[in-house]
């Protein structure tokens, strides 16, 4: 799905720059996938099969911005009210950093598009929970599959599910010809220590 999208790209000897400052062999651009009707039913399709399993749920919550057009189409085909949460507070108006209604005790489902540290993610539960609500699933489209996220999770106590995980991507992409060996090592030896790596590669 997500090279046919052309969502994730592969780059090893010219890096991608994150927002913190952390330079990537590898980048998906998950934002594609809204553009492509049969993508997006497949994406909705994934959430709510696993969504159906949970025992209990009451709101879809989406991770700002990414997640709400995804978050959207789950809502609606569950017939559940929506709300969005930015990772800090406006600074004007209401200054509300949840956009939407959710009670205490209500069970709120987080959808994200894409996770690397999991700050973002991390976040959202936190700022849900504040409000009284119950925040403890979350489900995303893509994972770079970081310690730093898992460590994340682990330590909020948030539960995750991926469609698709860095590791996957790179094996559909070594199984058909899009990646050589030595790429496969350098992108897992990436993910194994981000903040590292490009110095190691001699890129920083």
């Amino acid at each position: 799905m997500l090279f046919e999208s052309g969502a994730i790209t592969f780059r090893t000897s010219s890096p991608f720059k994150f927002t913190s400052g952390i330079l990537s062999p590898v980048y998906s651009d998950n934002r594609l996938l809204i553009s492509d009707v049969k993508k997006r039913e497949e994406i909705t399709d994934f959430f709510i099969e696993r969504i159906k399993k949970l025992k209990k749920f009451d709101v879809i919550a989406a991770v700002a911005t990414a997640g709400i057009p995804h978050a959207s189409l789950v809502a609606q085909k569950l017939k559940l009210p929506l709300v969005y949460v930015r990772t800090s507070k406006k600074g004007h108006g209401l200054e509300n950093q949840v956009e939407g209604r959710i009670k205490r005790r209500q069970t709120a489902v987080v959808i994200e598009d894409l996770v690397s540290t999991g700050q973002s993610s991390t976040q959202t539960v936190k700022a849900l929970r504040k409000l009284g609500a119950n925040a403890d699933n979350l489900f995303a489209i893509f994972t770079y599959n970081l310690n730093a996220a898992n460590e994340n999770f682990k330590k909020n106590k948030i539960n995750f599910q991926a469609l698709c995980s860095l590791e996957t991507a790179v094996g559909v992409a070594k199984e058909n010809g899009y990646l050589k060996k030595e790429q496969v090592k350098t992108i897992l030896e990436w993910a194994n220590d981000p903040k590292n790596w490009a110095k190691k590669m001699g890129f920083a």
